[in-house]
């Protein structure tokens, strides 16, 4: 009984570790976030702004937090490398690692979720991130930056991914959340050539493949973009439904309206319980000026009311300013002289 009883009072003990550069915009917001962390690691890649200024104040304001900072050079720079330094800099002793970017934050309450539902013998946990792009515009989806402190290495270059060298046991906990609030003005440099070896290094990881597309697509590689996509789609645990619809804008910003509506039409094969793929569809025949065909699909996505908040989700797919344009595109449809019920 006894035994039990220190088993059950156990308590982990929780690291969060991060890279950051030129973060003094959300650094404060981060710090505030984890502050009940048991260790802090933070490593900076570069920073040129008042970042480090700021965690320096911090630290002196609030000396009991454990809070340690540290600056490393990786060249060539890969994500990976920066992210598998920091975390060799975390504690041993440490039983769960929590890995997050600066301009990130933690839920109010995280620790004591995270120490109420700790298996000593769980080696990652699944939860829920939110990226929240403005006020009425959010992603949801499930994550997986919870793990255990030793037996895990990120590997590729940028979208790096986190693998484990023995058997995981993973547990999903659904109401833990990361919350993810990023500067939409912030200039971001191409990250074509990490994908490019990101696709390289390992051509089984189907959101490099189309991460790598959409850079094409920016840069007017539409047939490179196609190709990637193409290898995205003959990965077995792709998403085909979102590769056709990324399909679908190559085709779109290379004047192929019909092979563009072909890949729209298999997004929705793919997806067929899902608003976005007929909303995506209509807006696409109202650009054309097909507003009578646009207000079929409008219809038919109307039909869906379950809404699911991942990745998937278009804001404008929903509520009144869904309801709101089917008014003004059955207007427009009418105009086009047939009778739409």
């Amino acid at each position: 009984i006894e035994m039990d009883h220190l088993v059950r009072t156990k308590l982990p003990r929780i690291a969060v570790y991060a890279i950051y550069k030129d973060e003094e915009q959300f650094v404060q917001r981060f710090l505030e976030s984890v502050q009940d962390a048991d260790e802090i690691i933070l490593c900076d890649t570069g920073s040129e702004d008042d970042t480090n200024e700021i965690i320096k104040q911090y630290n002196n304001t609030y000396p009991h937090i454990n809070l340690k900072t540290y600056s490393i050079c990786v060249s060539p720079w890969r994500f990976d490398d920066a992210r598998n330094t920091c975390l060799s800099l975390v504690n041993p002793d440490i039983d769960i690692c929590i890995s997050l970017d600066v301009d990130e934050y933690l839920m109010d309450g995280w620790k004591q979720h995270l120490i109420d539902n700790w298996e000593s013998e769980c080696t990652r946990y699944y939860h829920k991130f939110k990226t929240i792009w403005a006020e009425d515009n959010v992603s949801e989806h499930w994550h997986e930056r919870i793990h255990a402190r030793t037996g895990y290495t990120w590997k590729l270059p940028v979208h790096e991914i986190l693998e484990y060298t023995g058997e995981e046991k993973v547990k999903w906990l659904p109401e833990f959340w990361i919350l993810h609030e990023p500067d939409q003005n912030k200039i971001r440099s191409s990250y074509l050539p990490l994908l490019e070896q990101s696709v390289q290094e390992r051509k089984d990881i189907w959101k490099s493949w189309a991460f790598l597309a959409i850079e094409y697509l920016a840069v007017e590689r539409y047939d490179d973009a196609m190709n990637a996509l193409d290898k995205a789609l003959g990965l077995q645990d792709s998403d085909k439904s979102y590769l056709y619809n990324m399909k679908h804008l190559v085709y779109k910003a290379n004047n192929q309206v019909d092979l563009a509506l072909i890949s729209l039409d298999n997004a929705i094969l793919q997806m067929p319980d899902r608003r976005e793929p007929y909303f995506i569809k209509a807006q696409y025949l109202h650009e054309l000026g097909r507003n009578m065909e646009a207000y079929f699909y409008f219809k038919q996505g109307q039909k869906i009311t379950n809404k699911t908040i991942d990745y998937h989700y278009e804001p404008a797919a929903w509520d009144t300013e869904f309801e709101y344009w089917g008014i003004e595109l059955l207007e427009l449809a009418k105009k086009e002289g047939s009778k739409v019920e």
